[in-house]
């Protein structure tokens, strides 16, 4: 079994990350409302000729993101037999890193789509998903325990 020590600091480690793109994507809502606040109103900072396609795109992207992230996470989750205890961990630690990494995307692919076309409702949509997201797979020390029992 691993120390307790060393899984508390792996766990303390991307749980300050996980935070930090919590704190990320409320700064992305915090630009985005200082934006529509002071170019009242706001039509995006491009005039994009077809903006119901871009829409498709970037949602279309936001979606891969998500499936990504779940078939990753199996993927980087999978146990070998020949993995010792610090293997294991880092292995754990690597997938909670990568899955907390790609639940930001829809979000920035909101603000993305929000400052070129001005459509905040659906910014509003892709960072509530990547919200979710990195809540959904939050680095808990149950789940982490579990994992490596």
């Amino acid at each position: 079994m691993v120390n307790r020590d060393e899984l508390q600091r792996h766990l303390k480690t991307v749980s300050l990350i996980a935070a930090s793109i919590i704190a990320s994507l409320l700064i992305y809502l915090g630009i985005a409302e200082f934006i529509r606040a002071r170019f009242r109103p706001f039509h995006g900072f491009l005039a994009v000729a077809d903006l119901q396609s871009l829409r498709y795109v970037i949602f279309g992207l936001a979606v891969v993101t998500i499936v990504l992230v779940r078939v990753l996470r199996q993927v980087l989750l999978r146990k070998s037999s020949h993995d010792d205890d610090k293997t294991a961990l880092h292995r754990l630690q690597r997938a909670a890193l990568v899955t907390l990494v790609l639940s930001e995307v829809p979000g920035i692919l909101g603000l993305v789509l929000f400052l070129l076309g001005g459509l905040n409702i659906d910014f509003y949509l892709l960072l509530f998903a990547s919200l979710l997201l990195v809540f959904m797979y939050f680095p808990r020390r149950s789940g982490w325990e579990e994992w490596l029992s």
